[in-house]
């Protein structure tokens, strides 16, 4: 595996975040105008609008507080050094390999879901409530871990753990 430095991997992850806060927070405060706009004054007692803009402004809303939450989780993650015996936990960098196929994964605490490319490797980021995040946790280098999927079981290698 490239070397791949761990804290400019969680400062891009960081950044990503913090951009999707500044731009979610602002899709939620114009669906809070848009459910007391003017236009979406109930015109009957069957008209829905205020109540359908009212539900997408609180969804908008706690979406940001999700995020807000989750950057706060990465700003106090303490990045670990892993060997090939150390079990794997939160901040383990890992290269799986299944089939002919490898791939890159940061184990954080929150914020899962996302690529992060670093000096041109792409990196997903997953959490341990996810079936490959569970599995992964305390198993360590060299170990063969798998999981249950809609396609069947899947095989993964772990090839290295830093």
């Amino acid at each position: 595996m490239k070397r791949i430095d761990k804290r400019a991997l969680l400062e891009a992850l960081r950044t990503g975040l913090a951009e999707e806060i500044a731009t979610m927070t602002r899709i939620a405060r114009e669906a809070a105008q848009a459910a007391t706009h003017e236009e979406n004054k109930p015109e009957g007692d069957k008209d829905m609008r205020s109540t359908e803009a009212s539900y997408i402004a609180r969804g908008q809303a706690e979406r940001v507080l999700e995020l807000e939450r989750a950057h706060q989780v990465l700003s106090s993650l303490e990045l670990k050094v892993f060997d090939s015996s150390t079990p794997i936990e939160s901040s383990a960098l890992i290269e799986l390999r299944q089939g002919e196929k490898s791939a890159l994964y940061f184990l954080v605490g929150a914020g899962g879901g996302r690529r992060v490319a670093i000096d041109g490797v792409e990196i997903g980021t997953l959490t341990a409530v996810t079936p490959l995040g569970k599995a992964l946790l305390g198993a360590t280098e060299g170990d063969e871990i798998e999981i249950e999927s809609p396609q069947g079981v899947r095989s993964f290698e772990i090839v290295s753990v830093t």
